[in-house]
């Protein structure tokens, strides 16, 4: 009898260090669920607010992009609830609607319902126009896709401090609970999907970034911050430092090379690896017009943040609050009106115990399909799919971070769209100037937001879209100027990137031309012009 008691004594304490293994490598602390909604919350607010200053040009039949035009050359648009109507007042109106439920995302009210929509919302504006989506848009669409299924509302949320009877966990039949004994870790099939898809990411472009030589030979970032159409702040400094570039693209690409460590390391080396990460995106975001990249990483990053790190903030926080009266009595007011206000009964609530139990079943066995379709994704994300015939399917360039991998370009450039006026000085459209000879003093200066450069990019692939801009462009340079507009150049002039020695001169292409007379509306184009631009 002793043998058999010490046998499962031993079991037992096994599967405690297992159990406790796997909730430090795959589990997430609540208050990092918590402050990641928070911040996906306002990304897709400010996506949605960066977004609208553009909203007829791009997600209009009066823009660039008709929807005959979309549906011809991207089918599935055809899905998008923003591709329903032509008229602008509808557009408004569902980017009013993705607006809200950011806030709602962003506040924790109904959590899982908010992301859902969040999600329908997100998806559906990035397919009425594909053609400006970068990395940075699908990270996010597919981070709030596996948040879906996380129990985002259990802390520093309206959910949380409201009725628990509906809280996020229970509107789906997931436990939110914390891990065992008292842990504040939550381990679940999701959280280990999430945290894996971050890290299968960064594998892939550590792969990419193996096949190019510049990463090896400290020259990458020496590249990469002369893409001038591109830095900004801290980038047009940085770029006079040759050491601190060296070093910083050695210290990049060993983090990126590194990245399985975050699931690897635990505690404090994990905290030490992950603010190196956030830190090295931030420099990133201050260096680099990239769009939602730099946001979305560190967002992402807060997840692997272990319980000390929240538990100092918390603390921090709690401070702060003592000493400032009126936030604590703001807070306690809160507090009070969600205690009294009791949130409509919804379905769930009149459910017995076995059908919510049969529920949580269900759930678990949709949660762990789920990790095994990231497990699938990430093989053929990273190039070893073969044996797996049900994700054929996936193209491994649709998914993947393409920032500078495997090598920077070794070249910049920036477009000017040029209107020929009658009896007057030409006129740069998109500057709403005239027309400026000398090559610009910032490349990135020359358009509105990146989203126009990946715009552009794309014209080249499509005689039919570069067509149709010219045309908006001329309707656009019609509307600043009084006189007659003959015509509309769109060009694209290249710079050569060089290291050391003499600077090489700019060519100049054109992209497509087009008459602006109604007499004459055919495009010239040059059909030898090709532009990759990141």
């Amino acid at each position: 009898m002793t043998d058999i008691g010490s046998t499962h004594s031993r079991t037992d304490r096994l599967r405690a260090r297992a159990r406790d293994a796997l909730e430090q490598r795959f589990g997430i602390d609540a208050r990092a669920l918590a402050a990641f909604r928070i911040t996906l919350g306002l990304i897709l607010l400010v996506d949605i607010l960066h977004r609208s200053r553009y909203l007829v040009t791009f997600y209009t039949d009066d823009g660039v992009l008709p929807r005959a035009l979309l549906f011809e050359q991207y089918p599935t648009a055809t899905y998008s609830i923003h591709a329903l109507s032509v008229e602008p007042w509808v557009q408004t109106l569902l980017f009013g609607c993705g607006a809200v439920v950011a806030v709602a995302l962003l506040v924790g009210y109904r959590t899982r319902t908010a992301t859902v929509l969040s999600l329908v919302l997100l998806v559906s504006m990035q397919y009425r126009n594909p053609f400006l989506l970068n990395g940075g848009d699908r990270l996010l669409h597919e981070l709030v896709f596996l948040a879906v299924f996380l129990p985002l509302g259990t802390r520093w949320s309206i959910d949380a401090l409201g009725d628990a009877g509906d809280a996020d966990g229970d509107e789906c039949g997931s436990d939110p609970g914390e891990g065992s004994n008292g842990s504040p870790m939550i381990v679940t099939p999701a959280t280990a999907a999430m945290l894996g898809s971050i890290v299968v990411v960064f594998v892939s472009n550590a792969l990419r970034k193996a096949e190019g030589d510049t990463w090896h030979s400290g020259e990458a970032l020496h590249y990469a911050l002369r893409q001038d159409h591109m830095t900004v702040l801290l980038g047009n400094h940085a770029v006079n430092s040759p050491l601190f570039l060296e070093v910083g693209t050695y210290v990049w690409a060993g983090l990126v090379t590194g990245a399985p460590l975050l699931l690897l390391l635990t505690d404090r080396l994990r905290t030490v690896y992950a603010i190196a990460f956030i830190a090295a995106v931030t420099g990133m975001a201050l260096s680099m017009a990239v769009g939602l990249f730099p946001a979305v990483l560190a967002g992402a990053f807060l997840l692997f943040l272990p319980p000390r790190v929240w538990d100092a903030l918390e603390s921090v926080g709690a401070a702060a609050v003592d000493r400032v009266g009126v936030l604590e009595r703001i807070v306690a007011t809160f507090r009070a009106l969600t205690g009294r206000l009791r949130r409509p009964r919804t379905l769930g609530s009149l459910w017995t115990e076995p059908i919510r139990r049969r529920k949580r079943q269900c759930w678990s066995v949709i949660v762990t399909c789920l990790l095994l379709g990231v497990v699938l994704w990430s093989v053929a994300l990273l190039g070893v799919a073969d044996p797996f015939e049900p994700i054929d399917s996936v193209e491994p360039e649709d998914h993947q971070w393409e920032m500078f991998a495997p090598d920077p370009s070794t070249s910049y450039g920036w477009y000017v769209v040029e209107a020929e006026i009658d009896g007057g000085e030409n006129l740069d459209v998109l500057r709403g100037t005239k027309l400026r000879t000398e090559p610009p003093p910032d490349a990135a200066e020359t358009l509105p937001d990146f989203r126009w450069r990946k715009y552009l990019n794309s014209l080249s692939d499509s005689d039919e879209r570069a067509d149709r801009f010219a045309a908006h462009m001329c309707e656009t340079a019609s509307a600043q100027t009084a006189a007659p507009v003959r015509s509309v150049a769109v060009t694209y002039t290249n710079q050569p990137i060089v290291l050391e020695g003499e600077p090489k001169a700019p060519t100049t292409g054109r992209v497509v031309e087009q008459s602006c007379s109604s007499d004459d509306d055919t495009p010239d184009r040059n059909p030898e012009l090709g532009v990759a631009l990141t």
